[in-house]
């Protein structure tokens, strides 16, 4: 079964997933680039790619921290 350990795991490595994602060198060709979308109207779309450009712009440092204390909390209890 699934606890909240790994579900709380699985979800900072959806974060770092979003978090490393380049955007010139691969949102902006797939047409997901945040300055290409700020003209467009209110989307799904535009709203996943604010989501991203908030991910990648204030979560940097905290998702560091976060995942040094994981990193050490499974080589201490495995």
């Amino acid at each position: 079964m699934f606890s909240i350990s790994d579900l709380l795991l699985s979800a900072l490595l959806l974060i770092n997933g979003a978090a490393v994602l380049n955007e010139e060198r691969f949102l902006v060709k797939v047409g997901w680039g945040y300055d290409a979308s700020r003209t467009e109207p209110q989307s799904v779309k535009k709203q996943i790619i604010n989501l991203l450009h908030a991910v990648r712009l204030l979560f940097t440092i905290p998702l560091i921290l976060l995942n040094v204390v994981v990193i050490l909390l499974k080589l201490v209890l495995g």
